[in-house]
């Protein structure tokens, strides 16, 4: 699988647009990989892992042709991971849109669609908006033309559901976490020799607050579950982890970051980069 991470930050973005702290200063500056869009995946050219208040600025920026796009996985439903918005325009009364789009994810994010599209008057169903629903429940498999998910319970968002995710394709797997705090026990059993080859760990609190687990991860508690996943079989022995999902509240800029993930074996993600599974 070819998976390319379109945004790699927390819900304010970095530098966050009002913020005056020296964390969002610098990375003005600095620019480059320091300028981080919301968090979201694109899957080998036919699917995308959140779809966010960044969308338009992604898909123009990395030249992603949306009629390639089969589906679109949900891991929640806040709104720098899901933004109805840019869906509200797949109404064929507003734009010329030819087929229905699968959606996948916690049936929170579809209540979410369907109230912001009632709200601004654009529409009253997902029917309306070409959108084919799939709702996943934790631990349940699964698949859409050869694409394997098993949603995994994330420690976040109480009351709605939320998931991280391992996906899996032609004998290879991702883990995609984001948002999901130090997992729970029902999550380390679902994980338990699933021999992912590629995985992206929640570490929005970045050195800031190193030791965080509930609602998100720091970058000490990012090391604890790369760790325990190797114990647990979860990674193949050769399998690539990467940080990700970054807030400006994290103070760390990529250079920190690396200095801190690197000498431990793990990567530090940027919005661009490209990897194979």
């Amino acid at each position: 699988m070819k998976i390319k991470v379109l945004g790699t930050a927390a819900a304010e973005a970095i530098p966050a647009i009002w913020c005056e702290c020296d964390t969002c200063a610098k990375a003005r500056q600095i620019g480059g990989k320091d300028i981080r869009r919301r968090c979201c995946y694109l899957i080998d050219d036919d699917t995308l892992v959140d779809f966010g208040p960044d969308a338009f600025w992604q898909i123009n920026d990395f030249s992603i042709d949306l009629l390639k796009i089969k589906r679109i996985i949900y891991t929640h439903r806040h709104s720098d991971h899901l933004n109805p918005l840019e869906l509200l325009w797949r109404r064929k009364q507003t734009c010329v849109v030819s087929r229905n789009i699968n959606v996948f994810g916690p049936p929170e994010i579809f209540q979410e669609i369907v109230m912001k599209a009632a709200h601004v008057g654009l529409a009253y169903s997902l029917e309306e908006l070409r959108i084919t629903p799939h709702f996943l429940e934790a631990g349940k498999h699964a698949d859409d033309d050869g694409l394997g998910m098993l949603p995994l319970p994330a420690n976040h968002d109480p009351g709605g559901s939320p998931f991280f995710y391992i996906l899996s394709r032609n004998g290879r797997k991702i883990l995609i976490g984001n948002d999901t705090g130090y997992p729970s026990e029902t999550a380390w059993k679902l994980m338990a020799d699933q021999k992912v080859d590629l995985a992206f760990l929640d570490c929005t609190t970045a050195l800031a607050n190193p030791n965080c687990i509930s609602g998100h991860m720091g970058a000490n508690t990012v090391v604890q579950v790369r760790d325990r996943l190797r114990e647990c079989g979860a990674l193949k022995p050769d399998a690539q982890v990467y940080a990700n999902h970054f807030s400006h509240n994290g103070h760390a800029l990529h250079a920190d970051l690396e200095a801190f993930f690197v000498p431990k074996d793990i990567g530090v993600t940027y919005d661009g980069l490209t990897l194979n599974a």
